[in-house]
């Protein structure tokens, strides 16, 4: 019972995070840009979480160490890898960015090989081989959705997040409360996300109601739910079996993509997202 219990929150953070690229494109249909969305998501995340933290009187206490590693992970690798990620969904669609997003975990393992000398087993083999040749397929080169700028973003994210997945396991990190280190990335990732606003002339609250609620429910959704539904199922069935359930969510994404947005759906969508998600099940199996 209590192992169905924690794969029921994995599932729901799955489906959560797969509600992410819907709202941030409803979001752009109401007026906002992918720096104002971002930094709302952020801001909105960080004072929810904050208000869960106090009501469950857990200590915001870290040291200046802890803090300046936190501000370089949640800058350099959380907030650059949503910027990539959300920007490329204004050129490509959902389903693709999504997919190319979620080869991380092969580019996590090419970079443990080649940071931490970590063995290459013929399964972390297999999953590259196979999560390259998905993308190739996925990329129609003949279609109206191709565009070059939206997967070189896409590809910036996944590169970025693979760097935030290793910079996330560092020591310092593994004694802080994860909801405090969400908390503390999530606020350095809405200061750097105003700051990128203003610099770049891109900060404009002009933006309608409708696209509010969109990041009103992208922040309470795809960040505060979908992080307390992982790390809860986590506590119960641990991260190997919780990163193998995740895998649905770029399947979330895709189909959402297609049921509320419009998004065309073709073989060639289906075989390449097919083979990148076996590549990730492969890998994660390990």
């Amino acid at each position: 019972m209590k192992k169905t219990k924690g794969i029921l929150f994995i599932i729901l953070s799955a489906i959560s995070f797969g509600f992410m690229p819907i709202l941030a494109k409803l979001s752009y249909r109401g007026g906002a840009n992918a720096y104002t969305t971002l930094f709302l998501r952020f801001f909105f995340a960080a004072i929810m979480l904050l208000y869960y933290l106090k009501s469950k009187r857990i200590s915001l206490k870290i040291t200046r160490k802890q803090l300046f590693l936190v501000i370089i992970i949640g800058v350099f690798g959380f907030a650059f890898t949503s910027t990539s990620l959300f920007m490329s969904y204004n050129y490509i669609s959902i389903g693709m960015a999504t997919m190319i997003f979620y080869t991380y975990p092969a580019i996590v393992t090419l970079f443990s090989y080649v940071f931490y000398k970590e063995k290459m087993y013929p399964r972390k083999i297999i999953s590259l081989i196979i999560s390259t040749i998905g993308i190739y397929i996925l990329i129609d080169r003949g279609s109206a959705s191709f565009n070059l700028i939206g997967i070189i973003l896409a590809g910036i994210a996944a590169v970025m997040y693979s760097l935030y997945v290793l910079g996330a396991s560092h020591k310092e990190f593994r004694v802080i409360n994860s909801y405090v280190l969400t908390f503390y990335i999530s606020c350095a990732s809405a200061a750097f996300m105003f700051m990128a606003a203003i610099t770049t002339g891109n900060f404009d609250m002009h933006i309608s109601f409708y696209a509010l609620v969109a990041i009103l429910l992208l922040s309470l959704i795809s960040t505060a739910v979908a992080l307390m539904a992982f790390l809860e199922g986590v506590r119960i069935i641990g991260p190997s079996k919780a990163s193998i359930f995740s895998t649905i969510e770029p399947i979330v994404a895709l189909t959402l993509g297609i049921i509320v947005l419009g998004e065309s759906i073709s073989a060639r969508i289906i075989i390449g997202s097919i083979m990148i998600v076996s590549s990730v099940v492969i890998l994660t199996r390990e």
